[in-house]
């Protein structure tokens, strides 16, 4: 189900927030995402967390949504707008979308902020299948040709995420330790 969501530039945003305007941005992209760079004043929830209660906890504003805009962003813009989608339907009627999300903000030049070093998900992703299908060849040459069988299950599932946007080794990388904490050494505060 798609609805007509608002959305604002990146710019447009900055220029709010620069002029001390109470602008509160919701980022739903992982922690590890979070904290190679962010809208700053952003405020993290994962998409697969996201939930009203979540988000009233975060915020504290009550009006949110409702008299005030929140303003959701992710990296490039569908997951914000699942997001958006998601709140609409739980109540949140007023909300806009980043438009090109955290990538756009980064290409428009504006600033954002870090909390140290993390590989992107999708890097770590490809870093991981590709260790599978080394490790499985190495193993079908040496131990037994059954593992070569093994690699096309990853192929498989490479054509799975590639057509359907959905990826289960993505989804099982996002909830390691190290993708899940967003231990940013300032607060990211709306």
């Amino acid at each position: 189900m798609s609805t007509q969501i608002a959305a604002i530039t990146p710019r447009q945003l900055h220029d709010a927030q620069r002029k001390g305007r109470y602008s509160p941005v919701l980022d739903v992209r992982t922690a590890g995402e979070y904290r190679l760079g962010h809208i700053p004043g952003a405020q993290l929830i994962p998409i697969e967390e996201l939930a009203p209660e979540v988000v009233k906890t975060q915020f504290r504003r009550p009006s949110l949504g409702h008299e005030d805009t929140l303003y959701i962003t992710c990296q490039t813009g569908p997951r914000a707008r699942q997001a958006a989608e998601r709140l609409k339907l739980a109540g949140y009627h007023n909300v806009a979308l980043v438009e090109g999300g955290t990538q756009r903000w980064e290409q428009d030049g504006l600033p954002l902020q870090s909390c140290g070093k993390a590989i992107a998900l999708e890097r770590q992703v490809q870093i991981a299948i590709g260790s599978l299908l080394v490790l499985k060849t190495l193993l079908g040459f040496s131990v037994h040709e059954l593992f070569f069988a093994l690699t096309a299950l990853i192929g498989a599932g490479l054509i799975v995420a590639g057509t359907t946007r959905w990826c289960g080794m993505e989804k099982l990388i996002a909830r390691m330790p190290w993708n899940r904490s967003d231990n940013c050494p300032k607060p990211a505060n709306a």
